[in-house]
């Protein structure tokens, strides 16, 4: 019998059986399915049987569907968005209804996640245990949003009994929501996973989402018909770009150093600061246009969070400036970091045929790095850090300059 025949026998039956064991209330009861002298493995040996005939992929499959959109939506400059969902209280419901009604719960669910998923034009796949996997290429953050949504209707429509949950007398599920430019594959999956805690923490049987949202249309709109050389209207544009994903601005930066340089000048600690600037980002405006400007600057804004949020630093934007600082250590710290971050831009490899430094984009980077004291001021340090990006650029930029 062919997979598609299988799927649908399977399917067909399923939704008889739903119907049949539906009490008056329409939620599905599962009294004649317990059994307290099933095997521990019983469950997902069935469950998993099932889900392959279902054609529901299993977590190799996702990982692969994961690469392949990934590198998709790099090259077409697309969106995509992790949706990861997990069944509320499912430990609860096992112990209490058996593993043979746990896995006719978890396939009446995932005939409910994947009707909806295909009607989305989403992928799903079981990621682990009680959890599953969904794939949203393409769609901008509030259509992502309305379709985990979906989901989770999809699951709470089914009125599937479960009187041992803390939040409904049936079945709900919690999710969780990261959508970005594609940057890092690792960092999306960890957002994922994070917005999936903080709405169980929240109550369970809802969608928080955690996102790098697309270009704001507004924006860009006015920006494609504000003049592109009046270097007034260009920095407040890339700022706006960047609140909309949450990196630090001038102010903030200004507040986080004075924080820092009361803390480190009690407490006798270095304090190391970076500037980084993009090679020739005027000329690439020029040559690409402001469309495709703000989507280049949004990943170098979204990969170079992710790296400085792993390593611990603090990153902000102001002016076509990245300014990243760094807290204790020693000197050779911020030059490690420097490392780091050319080796985060250079890995986007992102075309820039006006530069005639390279053609992709670059950056020149100024450092340095003092102990806070009455001597070494904060401001101090803010001058010894242009002074060091004026000599990157002297010197023929894509390179680092630093100032003792």
């Amino acid at each position: 019998m062919a997979q598609g025949n299988r799927a649908d026998s399977v399917g067909n039956s399923f939704k008889s059986s739903v119907k049949e064991s539906n009490d008056a209330e329409g939620v599905v009861n599962f009294k004649n399915y317990k059994s307290s002298e099933e095997k521990e493995t019983s469950e997902m040996s069935a469950f998993e049987q099932v889900m392959s005939q279902m054609n529901i992929a299993d977590r190799d499959d996702f990982d692969k569907e994961y690469a392949q959109l990934w590198h998709e939506a790099s090259e077409q400059k697309e969106s995509l968005s992790v949706v990861i969902c997990e069944i509320d209280f499912f430990k609860e419901y096992n112990e209490n209804y058996g593993h043979q009604g746990s896995s006719f719960m978890l396939l009446v669910i995932a005939l409910a996640l994947k009707t909806t998923a295909e009607a989305e034009g989403c992928y799903l796949a079981r990621y682990k245990g009680n959890e599953f996997g969904i794939l949203v290429k393409g769609k901008g953050v509030e259509s992502a949003n309305a379709t985990a949504e979906k989901l989770r209707l999809a699951v709470e429509k089914s009125r599937t009994e479960h009187k041992f949950s803390e939040v409904a007398d049936y079945v709900t599920v919690s999710i969780g929501l990261s959508t970005v430019y594609p940057t890092s594959m690792q960092t999306e999956m960890r957002e994922a996973a994070n917005a999936l805690n903080t709405a169980k923490e929240s109550g369970f049987n809802q969608v928080f989402a955690t996102s790098k949202p697309s270009i704001n249309a507004t924006l860009v709109s006015s920006a494609a018909t504000a003049p592109s050389e009046t270097k007034k209207n260009k920095p407040v544009e890339f700022t706006e770009l960047m609140k909309e994903i949450k990196i630090n601005d001038k102010n903030s930066l200004l507040l986080h150093l004075e924080s820092l340089w009361k803390a480190s000048s009690h407490e006798e600690e270095l304090v190391s600061m970076l500037v980084c600037e993009l090679d020739y980002f005027g000329d690439y405006v020029k040559h690409y246009g402001v469309e495709q400007s703000n989507d280049t600057l949004l990943m170098i804004a979204t990969a170079l969070k992710s790296k400085c949020d792993e390593i611990d630093c603090f990153l902000s934007y102001d002016d076509n400036k990245f300014s990243i600082v760094i807290h204790g250590g020693n000197a050779t710290r911020g030059l490690k970091v420097s490392e780091i971050i050319k080796k985060t831009l250079f890995d986007l490899k992102l075309e820039h045929l006006a530069s005639p430094v390279k053609k992709i984009v670059t950056m020149s980077i100024g450092l340095s790095n003092i102990f806070p004291n009455d001597t070494n001021t904060m401001n101090g340090l803010i001058s010894k850090v242009d002074s060091a990006l004026v000599v990157a650029k002297k010197n023929g930029h894509d390179q680092l300059g630093v100032e003792i």
